[in-house]
């Protein structure tokens, strides 16, 4: 795990549109490097592990704990076991002019090392509503497809995939609109071949909108 100082710009990730903003560095840490210590409240905690569970912008394999050791870094709730250390979370601040973007291994850093992130973010945490993290991997599959990092055929594989899953689940009133949307993929892919992108952009654009409002 990379290292970067609070509330310093973030840049860790390798493609650029998702280092776009006003994105800082809130938890990266290190064992040589000092971080304050403190007491976290329990209903922020939970919070944390909701979001930590369910990363964003999530990496091959895990990154381990750089003060125990720990890999892969595990926790066990209610839900049944998960590991960490695949991926990021990122809360808007209350202001929404800036973003925090943390591994979430965080939530291990806070709750076993006693890591005290800064208010700015624990205000933000507190502020934030949850969001749905089907939705927010659907959205994040479809600004990985408008970048051209994945085709369409591999989008309309990964939406099939949330669909089916029970955990993370989408909501049921945008439930049908990705089947919709799916159904309507592989009809433009069979039906256009190389030439079904700019259906496909226009499909893909509906439900983003449909997913942004949701």
């Amino acid at each position: 795990m990379a290292y970067f100082k609070d509330i310093t710009r973030y840049d860790y990730s390798k493609y650029t549109f998702k280092c776009a903003g006003e994105l800082y560095n809130v938890g990266w840490l290190e064992r040589c490097a000092p971080y304050p210590k403190g007491d976290v409240t329990p209903e922020l905690t939970a919070k944390l592990l909701a979001l930590c569970k369910w990363p964003v912008n999530r990496y091959r394999g895990w990154h381990n704990c750089h003060f125990c050791q720990e890999y892969p870094v595990r926790i066990t709730d209610c839900e049944g076991e998960i590991c960490l250390g695949d991926g990021e979370i990122r809360v808007a601040a209350t202001d929404g002019l800036l973003t925090y973007v943390a591994p979430n291994l965080i939530y291990h850093y806070v709750v076993e090392h006693h890591y005290l992130p800064p208010d700015g973010f624990l205000d933000a945490l507190r502020n934030m509503s949850l969001p749905n993290p089907a939705v927010v991997w659907i959205l994040e599959w479809i600004e990985e497809f408008q970048h051209q990092l994945i085709p369409v055929t591999h989008l309309a594989t990964l939406l099939e995939w949330i669909v089916r899953r029970n955990r993370p689940s989408l909501p049921a009133e945008v439930r049908g609109e990705v089947v919709e949307a799916v159904n309507e993929l592989k009809v433009a892919n069979s039906t256009f071949g190389s030439d079904a992108q700019p259906t496909s952009e226009n499909i893909v654009g509906r439900l983003k909108s449909v997913l942004t409002k949701s």
